[in-house]
């Protein structure tokens, strides 16, 4: 990953926690198998000292991001993810074009559920998991969509849209469609390094204030790239 200004990517900060539109392949968190792997986290403290996770992005997914900066701030925004009381949106290029205009997906999922650690779905012994979808644009074989997961479970997203026969674009871990992946990799390899999923924004209660809060990161210049090679952008 090339490296970047952190001040380029803080998108708001106060006393009481910062949001940053993480690039995609930076670790949100330390590796649990390399301690020393660069990620946000650790770079933060090297900044601001003690500071504390309240949700992730897997590494190739981008965009809003939020840590605490105190205790109490923590708890009460774990307390708004554990409930959910934030409103996630993400953006997507996903492969196929669907007959609707808007899905729910209610499938329970399995983390780490099989050999290549996938999330996976098991109706019997998984987790809930709920995530709406509503397409923004399509054209040939691609689609652009908002997504809004409504329970937050590792790898969700990817995996609810594989199940569906929706792949995210680049997204080779949950690539299902054989008959579909050659040209797909012969795509998204040119510019960007992993899949096109983007965290675009979260709606929350600031967690002192309570006051009303929507934080929205831009697209990668490599998404919006992709967005016009596939003739996906939107007119409005």
């Amino acid at each position: 990953m090339n490296e970047f200004n952190l001040k380029e990517i803080i998108l708001y900060e106060d006393e009481h926690l910062i949001a940053l539109n993480k690039p995609a392949g930076l670790l949100s968190i330390e590796d649990g198998y390399d301690l020393i792997k660069l990620n946000l986290r650790s770079i933060l403290r090297d900044i601001y000292g003690a500071i504390w996770a309240v949700h992730r992005l897997d590494k190739y997914t981008s965009g809003v991001i939020v840590f605490a900066k105190n205790q109490n701030s923590h708890r009460k925004l774990n307390n708004s993810f554990s409930s959910h009381e934030i409103i996630k949106n993400y953006r997507g290029i996903i492969n196929g074009v669907p007959i609707w205009n808007s899905y729910e997906i209610a499938l329970s999922l399995k983390i780490n559920g099989d050999k290549k650690h996938r999330t996976v779905i098991d109706i019997t012994n998984g987790k809930p998991a709920l995530t709406f979808i509503n397409t923004l644009s399509n054209q040939g074989i691609y689609s652009y969509a908002d997504i809004f997961p409504r329970t937050g479970l590792t790898h969700q997203i990817r995996a609810h849209l594989s199940a569906i026969g929706f792949p995210i674009l680049g997204d080779d871990l949950y690539w299902r469609c054989c008959k579909l992946k050659k040209n797909q990799s012969l795509i998204h390899h040119q510019d960007n390094e992993g899949y096109f999923l983007h965290a675009y924004s979260l709606k929350f209660a600031h967690p002192i204030s309570n006051v009303p809060m929507i934080i929205t990161a831009p697209l990668p210049i490599s998404f919006t790239h992709m967005l016009s090679i596939l003739k996906l952008n939107l007119k409005c």
